[in-house]
This record gives C-alpha cells, structure tokens and sequence, in this order.
C-alpha cells in the first residue's frame, strides 16, 4: 500500500515584469501611416482584378470518365 498522501504543491510563478509604456515618436507613426497609404495608392483597383474585361479566356477541362478508371 501507499501511503504518501499527495503531491507538494509547486511553488507560485514569479510576478512578471513590469511592461514598460511604449512611446512613438509622432514623425515616425507620421511616417509609417504615410508609407502605408502610398503603397496601398500604388497597388489601386487593378491589384484586386484577376480577369480581364471578357472575363476568363480558357476553357475548362470537359473529359468524360467513368467511375473507379
């Protein structure tokens, strides 16, 4: 038989650090937000568009076969 009772309980994890606050510069969010625009400016409408005008040009794969072959 065992008699032991149970486990010792672990010891507490340590409090974490304090987060020190994070201060940005204004020019320099000033100037990531303007980067983010201008590339997105860049890629406009036509960076979303797959197809052209008449749509999709090719044709689609029409064998027939049978099942299991």
């Amino acid at each position: 038989m065992c008699m032991g009772g149970s486990a010792p309980k672990p010891p507490p994890p340590p409090p974490p650090p304090p987060e020190e606050p994070k201060e940005q510069d204004a020019a320099v969010v000033k100037a990531r937000n303007d980067e983010r625009q201008r590339a997105l400016a860049a890629a406009g409408a036509a960076g979303t568009i797959l197809t052209g005008g008449q749509g999709n040009g090719s044709t689609a794969p029409t064998l027939k076969t049978f099942l299991g072959q």
